[in-house]
């Protein structure tokens, strides 16, 4: 009985049919491409992180606390967009189940009716709608590959998992399932009297009058908030699917800014007065040759070439500072773990730069060998945005550590690390030291690279010095050139590219968020012409009628707005510090309040448009024929 009833329903039901099957693919499409673009854009900042550290370890950025707060929003707004759309179509046959139950049908009995339904109409949707987004996905990231290859340090690559498949699709299906399941339970239950009775009006409950709310908004804003509050429940669709478009475009926003202002301060601003050209080789292949030409270009301030490798070393506690043992070293970071020696083991950063540069470093020192940048991050008493640093050794006392075997002595003390490209790395003891000394230690710490750090006089020379030393690296095929200008500008081309990228995206969210509330908002409206009926028949006037929708398109506009400023506000201090920002900077600089303030705009224009049809319709309705309609068809 009840498959030949759903067939029949889905045979004559063409429009709904086709409107189910629409939405379904459209969300399972959009899921899909949310999931393979954000994993792929995952991946590449993963591949990012790896060019730019030589580290494996993926740390937490702006960009993927982004990623993971947009993709969580996108993929709740579709699952808003589906729900909001099963359930008007299943409440359109509300009359239709009333009778149903009027002649022996059970709430199971309706519930499965409906979601097996539902359950036909979706599958082929969401199936086609998740190659759909596959392909677009692709598609997508061909476009950027194409437009950013000369400009990255690896090869980027459109990536898919199957799992990324298999969990779009099983969380279309379980949406599709979940969104017809909800509103048929809740069909299942009316009586046949309320269904034939009353359709799909709102049981208007007595709501508690607030006085100062009256005062100042008046009757018609206080009849506003009470018509509201009795649809709570059928506007929190719309309003939490225009909440998350909004707290997704502003999330990004302040990511793409956080982003840009952290690569600036913690990279081009630190190193922009230590570089302005950098040739990178193998170890092995270092020339010395090529190290005087340089220096002897006009123009050239400096020239260093460096080396870097990594040991450990196990530090007594009475060689630390006074500082430090106050603090206490395992409270400053967990990986330091005292020994049953009263030793901690801390890993040791070797600088090895050419004679010439070491000497200089070392200044009038002439018996150090071997010199500490001797500070650490006093992370107790100072965030990482403004850090404050402390000695690491007690300089006082003679150091004697013991590496690879070999025991050198700490002579010279310094508070930070030669003019290179080079970070100092936290929670570590950095050493420098000369080639020549190096190599008499006789350590089997193998360097991967040299880096010749290229400083001009003269930043009008630039261009000139640059050609001279290419014309140099003719005859060395296996070095690498950077110019700290063109990585500059590289920089900012990828940043726009991904930019280009997300803000399509979101603006296709957004579009999403706009749609849903607009026909969820002016869908409510036409709902209620029996409602305005009654209060034209009470004596309101239609220019009343308009001042209290006008109201409530003020409190639904409005009201996302707020929520969106309100939670961005912890979110946008948590990617802050993760980029090491502070809020003044990037409020002065990079907050995007023009964006923000048209996409406000945008929302209140869609919700005001959305009502002044509405409005239109409801002030222009004639009295006799709605109050004669029981089924209030438009």
């Amino acid at each position: 009985m009840w498959k030949a009833y759903s067939a029949g329903y889905i045979r004559n039901n063409k429009t709904g049919n086709r409107f189910i099957m629409t939405i379904s693919f459209l969300a399972s499409m959009l899921l899909s491409l949310v999931s393979c673009l954000f994993y792929n854009l995952w991946i590449d900042q993963v591949n990012q992180t790896i060019a730019a550290t030589g580290k494996s370890e993926v740390e937490t950025t702006p960009a993927i606390i982004a990623y993971i707060v947009v993709f969580s929003a996108a993929s709740i707004a579709l699952i808003m967009m589906i729900h909001h759309a099963f359930a008007a179509t299943m409440t359109n046959r509300i009359h239709q189940l009333g009778i149903l139950k009027s002649v022996g049908a059970t709430r199971r009995q309706i519930r499965k009716a409906l979601t097996n339904e539902v359950f036909v109409l979706s599958l082929p949707a969401i199936v086609i709608g998740n190659i759909v987004g596959i392909g677009l996905a692709w598609m997508f990231m061909a476009f950027i590959i194409t437009s950013t290859a000369s400009l990255r340090d690896y090869n980027l690559a459109f990536v898919y998992h199957p799992i990324v498949f298999l969990g779009s699709f099983v969380f279309s299906v379980l949406t599709a399932l979940i969104s017809a399941w909800i509103p048929a339970k809740k069909l299942s239950r009316i009586t046949p009297l309320d269904a034939i009775r009353y359709g799909n009006e709102p049981v208007i409950k007595r709501v508690k009058k607030y006085r100062i709310h009256s005062a100042v908004f008046g009757i018609y804003g206080e009849l506003a908030r009470k018509s509201l509050y009795a649809r709570r429940k059928a506007m929190r669709i719309g309003t939490l699917s225009i909440f998350l478009a909004m707290f997704s475009c502003i999330s990004l926003l302040n990511m793409f800014g956080i982003s840009n202002l952290s690569t600036e301060k913690t990279y081009f601003d630190r190193f922009k007065n230590n570089w302005d050209f950098l040739v990178t080789t193998e170890a092995d292949s270092y020339s010395k040759a090529l190290l005087n030409d340089i220096r002897n270009i006009e123009g050239v301030e400096n020239c260093i070439v460096h080396k870097r490798v990594s040991s450990n070393t196990q530090i007594p506690r009475e060689y630390l500072s006074n500082e430090v043992q106050k603090l206490g070293l395992e409270n400053l970071n967990s990986s330091f773990v005292i020994s049953d020696t009263g030793s901690y083991n801390v890993k040791i950063p070797i600088y090895i730069l050419d004679d010439n540069s070491f000497e200089k470093y070392r200044g009038e020192k002439t018996d150090v060998n071997v010199i500490a940048v001797n500070i650490i991050w006093d992370s107790i008493h100072s965030e990482r945005t403004n850090r404050q640093y402390v000695p690491f050794l007690n300089a006082d006392k003679e150091i004697l550590l013991d590496l690879e075997g070999t025991t050198i002595p700490i002579k010279g003390f310094v508070d930070e690390l030669p003019v290179l490209r080079e970070a100092l790395e936290q929670y570590a003891l950095s050493l420098v030291v000369s080639e020549n000394y190096y190599t008499s230690l006789g350590y089997n710490l193998d360097a991967a690279e040299a880096f010749y750090t290229i400083k001009a006089e003269d930043k009008n020379q630039y261009d000139r010095i640059k050609e001279e030393i290419q014309q140099l690296l003719l005859a060395y095929p296996d070095y690498v050139f950077e110019g700290r200008i063109e990585e500059y500008e590289n920089e900012l081309e990828i940043q726009k590219g991904l930019r280009m990228l997300i803000y399509a995206f979101t603006g296709l969210l957004t579009c999403i968020g706009l749609a849903n509330i607009f026909a969820s908002t002016l869908g409510q409206i036409y709902q209620r012409k029996r409602e305005f009926a009654r209060y034209f028949a009470a004596g309101l006037t239609p220019k009343g009628a308009a001042k209290i929708l006008a109201w409530e398109a003020v409190i639904v506009a409005l009201r996302p707005i707020f929520f969106t400023i309100v939670i961005n506000i912890p979110l946008m201090a948590i990617m802050l510090n993760a980029g090491g920002i502070t809020a003044q900077e990037f409020v002065t600089k990079r907050l995007p309040l023009i964006p923000a303030i048209a996409l406000f705009v945008a929302v209140i224009g869609f919700v005001g448009l959305a009502y002044y049809l509405g409005g239109k319709k409801i002030c222009n309705m004639n009295l006799v024929d709605v109050i004669k309609n029981d089924a209030l068809s438009m």
